[in-house]
């Protein structure tokens, strides 16, 4: 399977040296902000046995298809924090990839329900109001701030149906490995620092970002 992953520069030099790409959390994973939909993943991974696990804690995200290219585009983005990255195309046998929807993900960014129908989700929009549970309660729960027992418990329904993000219903697919061999690397690319690459999510002009959650309804019946 062939995919992209775009990493700091200092990254791939460590790949060079050692001949191996491992993930580091920090500092360029906010795990507070991410922690419950990132062990998520970390846990499926090693439920899956995923073949080619050595031990590494944290996967190496990448992309895999995005629309009709592999990775997102690179666009112009003068409030994005300039970042010296490079461009890693490589290739993996599919039995050490966890491949999981990007739109369906970012429900559980968010601490919502993935959805496998448009009604289903206008139903749990409905509960949640009748609960007086709110958006930015569930929001807060999944990065791990202030919540309460009523949206803990509602949350232990909603996590039953995250296993959704894997059934890759959008047209966008996030991967994640434990590990890159300089030996499965096909093209290494320096980034140009104006432009902004590894992002489906970049801050709109108006301050606005693209909502993932809207776009998915329209990948379900």
């Amino acid at each position: 399977m062939k995919l992209i992953t775009f990493q700091p520069i200092e990254a791939f030099k460590k790949l060079k040296k050692t001949g191996i790409l491992q993930s580091n959390p920090t500092p360029f994973i906010d795990m507070q902000k991410y922690q419950i939909p990132y062990n998520y993943i970390i846990q499926k991974m090693l439920k899956s046995k995923l073949a080619g696990h050595n031990g590494e804690e944290y996967p190496v995200w990448a992309w895999a298809k995005c629309g009709g290219t592999i990775s997102p585009k690179k666009r112009k983005n003068p409030n994005h924090k300039k970042q010296n990255l490079v461009k890693i195309t490589f290739i993996k046998p599919d039995n050490e990839v966890l491949l999981s929807d990007y739109m369906a993900y970012s429900c559980i960014l968010s601490g919502h329900i993935v959805p496998r129908t448009k009604q289903e989700y206008e139903s749990f929009l409905k509960n949640l109001e009748r609960k007086n549970i709110s958006l930015d309660d569930l929001k807060s729960f999944v990065r791990c701030k202030k919540t309460n027992s009523q949206t803990e418990k509602e949350m232990t329904k909603i996590q039953k149906t995250w296993h959704r993000i894997f059934d890759l219903k959008s047209n966008v697919h996030q991967a994640c490995v434990w590990h890159i061999k300089a030996s499965e690397i096909q093209k290494v690319e320096v980034c140009d620092s104006n432009y902004l690459y590894n992002s489906m999510n970049p801050l709109r002009a108006d301050g606005t970002r693209p909502n993932w959650k809207e776009r998915y309804l329209k990948f379900i019946p």
